[in-house]
């Protein structure tokens, strides 16, 4: 059976605030936790650069293939993290 389509960050953040709970809250930590370990691979990926001789090609392709379709690499940010970003970073300047 196929996978839904993957949700995207703007998608995330329109869940939470249609239903902002403690449990919703729970669920997306987990989710942001693992979109953390996508882009880590998506780094590990990118710093290997070609399949390794070890890999059979065909596992190295659907890892490649999977890794490039998630869309926590291609979102846009969403409002939400933008001004979090904007206050970590205001934060930071006021302390130099």
């Amino acid at each position: 059976m196929p996978h839904r389509a993957p949700l995207t960050a703007a998608r995330l953040a329109e869940i939470y605030d249609e239903h902002p709970t403690d449990f919703v809250l729970e669920l997306e930590w987990e989710i942001h936790r693992l979109r953390a370990t996508i882009l880590l691979a998506n780094q590990v990926l990118r710093s290997i650069g070609s399949r390794p001789a070890d890999v059979p090609l065909v596992v190295w392709e659907m890892f490649v293939r999977t890794i490039d379709a998630e869309p926590c690499l291609h979102d846009s940010r969403t409002p939400r993290q933008r001004r979090t970003l904007d206050r970590l970073r205001d934060a930071a300047l006021r302390r130099a």
